[in-house]
């Protein structure tokens, strides 16, 4: 999207609007460990002034949340895919994660422990006839918005259409900054919820929506007849909202906090993932984004690189694209850093991930399903260029020994194929692979390092 002068003066309007609306004293936004470690502290602090039993309910609830998400990946892994189940534990963890709101937890709780009875849930993956939105296990509205934009995506993918028309909540792009606004400023002291999760979801879901075309049409074409929605006008929101609440400082986007009369900004590894990835690296501050990317190596998410201490491939892969979009923008000293962490990030990939038989290791306590085990783990090989040499931004040289052929393309095409993954992930682990290595010897035969 082209960046006109007037395009960047609004953008920048909005940056001060938005601040202006806060009614804050004071704006913060720093990438450091320290400060990622001291907002994770700080932002359970005013759940506790919201509810004084907040560390002891969390953890309650935390424990049978595991419980269950350890039964649903072990039905999964034996060719269940209880894809209900699945929509209610991904809403239980935000439930968890972003809010103190027990009572719906609970609910949440109950419910997946009945629907475990039913191994037939194929319903769920369903568009529903009164809506048209996809996610019938969602209560939230911004969970089905994620799950209808990735389900038209796959639609586009085989050349298919919506069975439904969408009718969707947000007909005018005036609806959509006033969302986007009650949802970038959290007061978790007087509300008990943290926005971060829904406003990354809702940025994911419209700038998907606002930056590939094939998504317009959908929606140009599907949705409700009696609906006056100018669509024009909701991209063109979408990006004012996108450029405006970029950090200058940081380059990066995230949530904010009000905490003592004061703005918290945090750098988010997610959300700005997904605005360079849609948006084709067509953003403002490289220099900025380049210089975050470097320095939150070791910042827990979803401020940084790791998660509970580790890395895992999900993050990386964020971190790779971001690189692979920002590669033109750095300097050579930057590119030699850059070249560095790669090999780093493929190392660590290959030895604590991917097993010799081509599958890969779930770890249910990050990963939502056992399939984005093998999305993730694909996409990072494949925005680095390991199985595609003409690929490799970030070297022209042959991946030493130590990296080459560790990771067996047909191997993993064929345990993807064979536990059939059902959704987004499972279907979008296969297209990359079958760009990958197409040329499989049939199952049954031996398969070649790559």
């Amino acid at each position: 999207m082209t960046h006109t002068p007037s395009g960047r003066r609004i953008a920048a309007g909005l940056r001060r609007a938005l601040l202006a609306l806060a009614g804050v004293a004071m704006l913060i936004s720093a990438p450091s460990a320290a400060f990622a470690d001291d907002m994770r502290d700080v932002i359970v602090r005013e759940f506790e002034a919201f509810d004084p039993k907040y560390r002891e309910r969390r953890q309650h609830y935390a424990e049978r949340l595991e419980a269950l998400a350890a039964r649903i990946s072990s039905e999964q892994a034996a060719g269940n895919t209880l894809q209900c189940s699945q929509q209610m534990h991904l809403e239980a963890k935000w439930l968890l994660g972003y809010t103190a709101r027990w009572d719906a937890l609970e609910d949440k709780l109950e419910r997946i422990e009945r629907s475990l009875q039913d191994k037939s849930q194929d319903f769920a993956t369903e568009q529903s006839p009164v809506d048209g939105f996809w996610g019938l296990c969602y209560d939230q509205w911004f969970m089905r918005v994620g799950e209808s934009a990735t389900a038209a995506g796959i639609l586009a993918s085989r050349g298919e259409t919506p069975r439904y028309r969408l009718r969707p909540r947000l007909t005018t792009g005036r609806e959509l900054i006033n969302y986007l606004q009650s949802l970038l400023l959290s007061d978790i002291e007087n509300t008990g919820i943290d926005h971060r999760a829904e406003l990354s979801s809702v940025i994911t879901s419209y700038s998907t929506a606002a930056y590939k075309q094939y998504l317009q049409q959908i929606l140009i074409d599907y949705v409700a007849l009696d609906e006056d929605i100018n669509w024009e006008a909701v991209r063109e929101a979408i990006w004012f909202f996108i450029h405006g609440s970029q950090d200058i400082k940081t380059g990066y986007w995230g949530a904010w906090y009000v905490i003592d009369g004061k703005i918290l900004k945090t750098t988010d590894l997610s959300m700005t993932f997904h605005v360079v990835r849609y948006s084709k690296g067509e953003v403002e501050y490289w220099p900025q984004i380049i210089r975050t990317t470097l320095a939150i190596k070791d910042v827990p998410y979803p401020f940084g690189w790791r998660s509970a201490g580790k890395f895992n491939n999900h993050n990386l892969y964020d971190v790779a694209s971001i690189f692979k979009f920002g590669w033109p923008h750095m300097s050579e000293a930057e590119r030699a850093t850059v070249r560095d962490e790669i090999r780093e990030m493929l190392r660590w990939s290959l030895d604590n991930t991917l097993n010799p038989d081509g599958s890969y290791r779930h770890d249910p306590a990050y990963a939502d399903t056992y399939a984005d085990e093998y999305y993730f783990g694909v996409s990072l090989l494949d925005v680095l260029g390991y199985w595609n040499p003409a690929e490799r931004f970030w070297t022209d040289d042959p991946l030493e020994p130590a990296l080459a052929g560790r990771a067996n393309c047909c191997l993993i095409k064929q345990r993807v194929n064979a536990y059939g993954f059902e959704g987004w992930a499972g279907a979008g682990a296969l297209e990359k692979l079958e760009s990958s290595c197409s040329a499989c010897p049939a199952p049954g035969h031996s398969t070649t390092q790559n």
